[in-house]
């Protein structure tokens, strides 16, 4: 053979291996969009059972306002027709924010039908639920006629909407199997696009060798990014809590997965020049080096301008500011919570985060009540409400992640209300922490999401009088 003849076979085996490594290019590209757009999808789906969720709660909510409206119209002392005309006017207003949330979804044509066929029982029930209020509140209690049309309305909402529900929660199950079924494909096509392109590689020596070079330095590329971003999180959090005087603190941060090699969660204590302090807990979507970085930013955000201003609301003002400039792509909420161990009054505000749950010295627990803001960076001029209680010696103020109460499987009320009623016998602050985690992650199938936990106890009183307790949300 002779040395032209060499060349071209040389040849035609170079463009073989580079038409194998196309093949695999090509395979993985379309199996990675195909996933994309499966998570897109998914994405979706679980934005719409939260609206959807939220939407169930403001219409139990009106329910309840229509109770109180009949018992005020009734002259039942401490109820106020006008606290009732407000409080229904905001649930009001809240559900028709829920609807128009759903609404802007890019959703399947099914679920889009189902949305359209429970949008009418809906807005029929809040426009009901409504005129029953003024009208109990005008009529001494008594509007037969118009509670007639309210329960007509009220029983026509809870059937279709429990239909959606179930067509909503069977949806997002499938969806995930969808992609789960499109990962296993999309590793199966590109091991035999792999196999294959080695075929042609085994003839030519030296490209093998590159490659083999080439994969080696991704690899190791890769291993250093998992170290920076296993570091990177490792600094985000606090390696120990501080001690302030009359206070327990604990906290714990497990990941959802090992497969998580960096999570989004994280939480803070900062005592602050003023000598209150500072709790934060916050859950930014991810669980790669992105996520990591976004936590960072927060993070960091926050710590600054705790330490020049004490007010939560204003903290979380500037750092969803700060966020909104920066471009943290990621989904973030964060809840931040400033107490005064001198009084014992604790200030806090939500940007989209879960409530807070106040634990009492007999064992009698509750989440606290109060409207969030938005998460962090999604409106640049976004305000948040601030609340206020006072804490008592032997209380217990919890905040969480919602990985610890959410589940696909069920609504989140269901993994709130757990919260709320799970068994503690041993009330000090690590044994709290341990004895949530190990009974609400009992089944952990279900779970695959980020756990962060930050407990505050009260241990001994104050060294000043208590302050009073300020039930009158203020936004700052």
């Amino acid at each position: 053979m002779n040395l032209l003849a060499v060349r071209k076979r040389l040849l035609l085996l170079a463009m073989a291996g580079v038409l194998m490594t196309l093949a695999v290019a090509v395979a993985a590209e379309l199996c990675l969009a195909e996933l994309s757009t499966i998570n897109r999808q998914l994405a979706q789906v679980s934005h719409a059972q939260r609206f959807h969720q939220d939407a169930d709660m403001l219409h139990d909510a009106m329910r309840a306002d229509v109770a109180r409206a009949q018992l005020a119209g009734s002259g039942t002392p401490g109820l106020s027709p006008a606290a009732v005309r407000r409080e229904t006017a905001r649930h009001a207003a809240d559900y028709r924010k829920a609807l128009r949330a759903v609404e802007s979804l890019s959703l399947s044509a099914d679920l889009e039908q189902a949305l359209d066929r429970l949008r009418p029982a809906q807005r029929t029930y809040v426009t009901t639920a409504e005129s029953l209020v003024q009208s109990a509140l005008a009529n001494g209690g008594r509007a037969p006629a118009a509670l007639v049309g309210y329960e007509a309305a009220f029983q026509q909402l809870v059937q279709t909407q429990s239909q959606v529900t179930d067509q909503l929660l069977a949806t997002s199950d499938r969806v995930e199997r969808d992609a789960a079924a499109e990962k296993q494909e999309a590793d199966r096509m590109i091991a035999t696009a792999t196999l294959a392109a080695l075929a042609g590689w085994l003839a030519l020596v030296a490209w093998h060798m590159r490659s083999i070079r080439s994969l080696h330095r991704a690899l190791v590329r890769e291993a250093e990014q998992r170290s920076a971003a296993d570091l990177l999180q490792r600094t985000l959090l606090p390696t120990a809590l501080p001690t302030v005087p009359g206070l327990a603190l604990a906290a714990r941060s497990v990941p959802g997965s090992v497969d998580h090699r960096v999570g989004g969660d994280w939480y803070d204590v900062v005592t602050l020049p003023t000598g209150e302090v500072c709790l934060v807990v916050g859950d930014v979507v991810g669980h790669d080096l992105s996520a990591a970085s976004g936590m960072g930013q927060l993070r960091n955000a926050l710590r600054a301008y705790a330490l020049e201003k004490a007010s939560p609301a204003s903290i979380l003002r500037r750092v969803n500011r700060a966020a909104h400039l920066m471009d943290v792509s990621d989904l973030a909420t964060c809840i931040c919570v400033v107490l005064d161990p001198a009084t014992l009054v604790v200030r806090w505000a939500s940007a989209g985060h879960l409530p807070p749950l106040l634990a009492t010295a007999p064992g009698a627990r509750r989440l606290l009540t109060g409207q969030p803001g938005p998460p962090l960076g999604v409106i640049g001029t976004a305000r948040y409400p601030q609340h206020e209680l006072q804490l008592r010696p032997g209380d217990n103020l919890l905040l969480y992640s919602d990985g610890l109460v959410e589940r696909r499987s069920a609504p989140i009320d269901a993994g709130l209300t757990a919260l709320e009623t799970v068994p503690i016998s041993n009330w000090e602050p690590d044994a709290i922490c341990d004895q949530l985690l190990s009974t609400l992650l009992s089944d952990g199938s279900d779970h695959d999401d980020d756990v962060t936990l930050l407990l505050l106890q009260v241990s001994s009183p104050p060294p000043v009088a208590e302050a009073g307790l300020s039930t009158a949300p203020a936004e700052v």
